[in-house]
Order: C-alpha cells, then sequence, then structure tokens
C-alpha cells in the first residue's frame, strides 16, 4: 500500500485527529517536510517512495543554492550594508548569518557528511572561541544545538560553552538572556534546556533536571519573557532560524522539550496541553503556525506536531490498552 492512502484507523495515536494529515502532506508539503515525514513518523527507510524522495532531496533546489552560496573560506555573505558598524558588531551579525545558514541547512535534511556544513561549523566554533562577542542565550543556544546536530557537542569549544551558561543559572532554576540580567527569561530557558535535551551527554546534567522544574512550574504564564512578552506567545507554535524566532514555539516547544528531557512523562498538565494541541488541527488537516490566527495551516508545524503526538498519544494507548487488560 502507497502511503498516501492511509486512513485514521492505521494509527491508533490518531484516533482523536480530526483529520489525517499524511496525506496532505505528503501532497503538498515542501520536499524536505515529506522526507521527513516518511522517514520519522512513518519509519520507512527502505520503500521506493522513500528512495525517490532521497534522491531528490539531494538535487533539492534552495538547498543546492544555500550550499552554492558559500564563500571558499566556508562563510556566507552577510544580508545588508556593514558600513559604520564596528569590528565586533560585523563579527557578531557574520556568526548570526552562519548559524541561521547552518539551522535552515539542516532543516533540508543537510547531515555533518556535507563537507561545507563541517566548513561552516568550523567558522562557528572560531568565532566562538577566538571572539569575545556579546551574545544572547539563545545565540549561544543556537551553536550549541547545530553543534550537537553535527555531531560535534564533543567539541571542547562547546563542553565549554555549556558549562559556562550552567554556571549562570539563577536560583529560580531559569537563566537571563544576557549575563548582566537578573531575571530569567522563559523562552530563552527552554530553548537552552530543548537544546541541551538533544545530547545524551548533558541531558541528565542536575542543573537541566533544576531548569526543567522552572520551565513546568510556569508554565503557560505571561510575563516571563522581555523577549517575547503576553500569552499569545503560547498559541505560537512556529519556530525560525533567525532573530527572535529561534525561541518562538510556545506550547510546541515546550512539548518537544518534555519529549526530550521526561519522555515518560504522565502529567496531568502535559496530557491537557496534548489535548488542546490534538484539537487545534484545522479542517485542511494540518496545524496552524498561530493557534485562532492561521486558517490554512503550516507544513513545518504540522510535521514537528506528528512527532510530539506519536510519541504521546503511543503512550497513552499503551497504557489504556494495559489499563482494560488488568480488569
Amino acid at each position: 500500500m502507497s502511503h498516501d492512502d492511509q486512513n485514521l484507523d492505521q494509527y491508533p495515536w490518531m484516533v482523536n485527529f480530526k483529520k489525517n494529515p499524511i496525506p496532505v502532506l505528503l501532497k503538498a508539503a515542501p520536499l524536505p517536510v515529506r522526507y521527513q515525514l516518511v522517514t520519522d513518523i512513518l519509519e520507512d527507510s527502505a520503500s521506493e517512495d522513500f528512495l525517490a524522495l532521497q534522491k531528490n532531496l539531494r538535487k533539492h533546489q534552495p538547498r543546492r543554492k544555500l550550499l552554492a552560496e558559500q564563500n571558499a573560506d566556508g562563510l556566507w555573505s552577510i544580508d545588508g550594508r556593514t558600513s559604520g558598524l564596528s569590528e565586533p558588531q560585523i563579527q557578531t551579525l557574520q556568526l548570526l548569518k552562519q548559524q541561521e545558514v547552518l539551522h535552515e541547512l539542516l532543516d533540508f535534511s543537510v547531515t555533518h557528511k556535507q563537507e561545507k556544513v563541517m566548513l561552516g561549523m568550523r567558522e562557528v566554533l572560531r568565532s566562538l572561541a577566538e571572539q569575545e562577542l556579546q551574545l544572547r542565550l539563545h545565540h549561544q543556544s543556537q551553536a550549541i544545538f547545530l553543534a550537537v546536530t553535527y555531531q560535534l557537542e564533543g567539541n571542547p569549544i562547546i563542553k565549554q560553552l555549556i558549562r559556562d551558561i550552567i554556571a549562570r543559572q539563577n536560583s529560580d532554576g531559569g537563566w537571563s538572556s544576557l549575563p548582566d540580567e537578573s531575571s530569567s527569561c522563559y523562552w530563552s530557558s527552554l530553548f537552552f534546556i530543548w537544546t541541551v535535551g538533544q545530547s545524551e551527554k548533558f541531558r541528565e546534567n542536575r542543573a537541566i533536571k533544576k531548569g526543567f522544574k522552572y520551565i513546568e512550574s510556569k508554565v503557560l504564564q505571561e510575563g516571563e519573557s522581555t523577549l517575547l512578552p503576553g500569552m499569545q506567545v503560547w498559541d505560537t507554535l512556529i519556530s525560525g532560524t533567525s532573530g527572535l524566532s529561534i525561541i518562538s514555539g510556545g506550547t510546541l516547544r515546550y512539548l518537544e522539550t518534555i519529549k526530550l528531557i521526561d519522555g515518560k512523562n504522565k502529567d496531568r498538565k502535559t496530557y491537557k496541553l496534548l489535548d488542546w494541541l490534538i484539537d487545534a488541527q484545522l479542517k485542511t488537516g494540518l496545524w496552524p503556525s498561530i493557534v485562532s490566527r492561521d486558517k490554512q495551516g503550516d507544513f513545518g508545524v504540522t510535521l514537528r506536531v506528528l512527532k510530539v503526538l506519536k510519541h504521546f498519544q503511543t503512550q497513552r494507548v499503551k497504557e489504556t490498552l494495559k489499563y482494560d487488560s488488568d480488569f
């Protein structure tokens, strides 16, 4: 059976969905989303569909264009004019540009095996080691995230950066966006914990566990961040690769972090959030970039939602079956 004629009955974890989103994604989503859907959700790495997607991904035009724009020294050119900026400001912009492009390439399923990626990461590591740049926590976290995903987390510069950030933890368990700020920033802290949650070496760290408790205690509260204030930020499920979009993702990012740090979480609050997320599905079958604002849906958000729901809803189905069999 091909992937696109599947109904909800085949997926017990989709039992409460309004519509099966898989055919919608396979028909209309960008190539990298379809590739991840087939590998991560359908767990297929052998069919003709998979092999065709894999082959097409290597030729994917946006991916090839980004790789081709890299200079011989491993850098991508900064957008806009830099006249009038100081040397540290230009260096900071260059580092952020590197990280943005490397993050985009990750979304295109480029791996550490791509030589240009490793060349680009070399320049990120060099900037972190050699330049005294005033970086916010989310920019440092993005560098760590890229290093972990591109299999460079053992690099001493990255290990030291993680230790330095952990040492700056506030007494409430959170972290400030900048070292000289006193109050914790919820979304910067969440992004850091989500990032470290990708690393098997660091996710069991005591400070990370304490940070996770801070994150849990402040869920669905407003005013915990000056960078992303207000309540609507919880309904903003979309994340990006640059600027403050890195730390957005709202309730979805929170659930992704629980999956990484505490994958067997059975907290009632978590279940309520999962039910809210299921309920947010649109008639199109997709999930919105911002709940109650976006009526069309977003392919990337939908893929991320499916990864979270597959994990937690599969657990719930197993628990229900076990509960029923005990009687």
